[in-house]
């Protein structure tokens, strides 16, 4: 139980200190920058984040854009296979045809 009452009083709610939101109201909108590991200033918070964002989303839409070029490939491959089956497919059956002709031609000839 001891357990339980140790989770219950880690996670219990605690109000926020007085002013914290206007604190972080006024860094969001003052432009605050991000501290490097060696304390020198890096981008603006605003910008950095903007600039995840769209790394993200660009390599979301190249990752898009390359799967489906993937899945247009291997359709056009099948569709190229298929057509190549069903011209051996007619190219017998005409052979076959002929040959049955052929055939035919001979019975009535004799």
């Amino acid at each position: 139980m001891s357990l339980d009452n140790d989770l219950r009083n880690a996670l219990r709610r605690v109000p926020a200190p007085e002013g914290f939101a206007d604190r972080v109201l006024a860094r969001v909108h003052g432009g605050q920058t991000i501290l490097s590991a060696r304390g020198q200033a890096g981008l603006p918070v605003l910008h950095w984040w903007r600039g995840i964002a769209a790394t993200f989303l660009l390599a979301a839409m190249l990752g898009g854009w390359g799967a489906h070029e993937m899945v247009e490939r291997r359709r056009e491959a099948a569709g190229q296979r298929a057509r190549e089956q069903v011209l051996l497919a007619l190219r017998i059956t005409g052979e076959k045809l002929a040959h049955a002709e052929r055939g035919v031609r001979h019975i009535t000839s004799e």
